[in-house]
Order: C-alpha cells, then structure tokens, then sequence
C-alpha cells in the first residue's frame, strides 16, 4: 500500500494539509517539516507513494528530493503564485497557491491510482472499444495542465513516464487520471 507523506516548513500547515487528504478519506502517513524527515521516511516505507511538499522546507530546499528518493515517490509541490517559473520547470506536479481542497485531494488520488491501480477494468474497457486514444489522451493532458500547471511537453511525458513505470499503456494511464 502506498503511502502519503505532507512536508512543509510551517508544522501547522502541513497539519490542515493532512486534515484536508483524511476529508477526502485518504490515509495520510506521516507529517514532517525537513527533507531529511521526508528521506527517512522514505527509507523506511519503501513501498512508494505521494509526497505533498511545499518547495522549500526547513533544512533545504525540496526540488532536489524526487530524484534523491528515486521512482518510488510521487510528488506535489505546493508552489506560492509568485514562484509559477519553478512550477514551469518541475517534472512533478503542482498546484499553486491557494489550494483548491478538491484539486488536492483529486491530484493525490490521481497520483496514487496511477502506481496502485489494477487496471484489468480499464484493460476490459480498453478491449471493448469506443475510445479514441488521442482524444482520450488529450483529455488526460489537458486535466494535468489546468489542475496541475503542466506545460503540453510536460503532461504527455508525465504520462508516458507514469506509463513506462507501472507497466501500463499510454491509454490505461490517460483513463486512470480522467478516472473512467
């Protein structure tokens, strides 16, 4: 089971972070305030998950940690407005300050589904036909660049990534994020 880890400089933050995921039934397993917590933990839990992080944290800044953890962890940055050039630029996703709580919670489900999904329903509906894969696709991309500040580049090498990692096609990743 994947788990979800909130890493924020300010302690109370990451609290009502966390307070937001449990409302929307999501199990939030740990709460910390330094990347070197946010290392351990994953050390510790090496089964995967979310991590949810603002982009600086008490001891460093958090850019660097999706590649000092490695593929097991996904990661949402919580970038302020004035830093949208940093969220340009990562190949994680984000949300921008102020969080909407259902973009929060749908982007953490998003990212989970995607590792822990079976996706022998998406398989059966895939083998039943009626998807375009390019509109379906294009639909995924465009739920990536709006809730999650993507540039084009950047969601179709999310999903191809995110596709490569777990094994799946293009077109079962694409459906996962729209949900179907």
């Amino acid at each position: 089971m994947s788990s979800i880890l909130v890493a924020n400089s300010n302690a109370d933050y990451a609290k009502k972070i966390a307070a937001v995921l449990r409302t929307g039934g999501l199990n939030v397993s740990g709460v910390c305030t330094t990347g070197s917590q946010v290392i351990d933990f994953a050390n510790r839990h090496y089964h995967g998950g979310v991590v949810v992080c603002s982009v600086k944290l008490m001891d460093m800044p958090a850019l660097n940690l999706p590649r000092t953890i490695g593929p097991g962890y996904d990661f949402l940055f919580i970038v302020k407005s004035q830093q949208t050039d940093i969220s340009e630029s990562l190949s994680c996703a984000s949300l921008i300050l102020p969080i909407n709580r259902m973009d929060l919670i749908s982007s953490v489900s998003m990212l989970l589904d995607i590792s822990d999904y079976s996706s022998l329903t998406v398989k059966k509906k895939i083998a039943n036909g009626g998807f375009d894969e390019k509109q379906v696709l294009e639909k995924a991309k465009n739920i990536l660049i709006e809730r999650n500040n993507f540039t084009e580049p950047q969601a179709h090498r999310f999903i191809q990534k995110k596709s490569m990692d777990s094994g799946k096609k293009m077109i079962e990743t694409a459906m996962i994020i729209l949900n179907m």
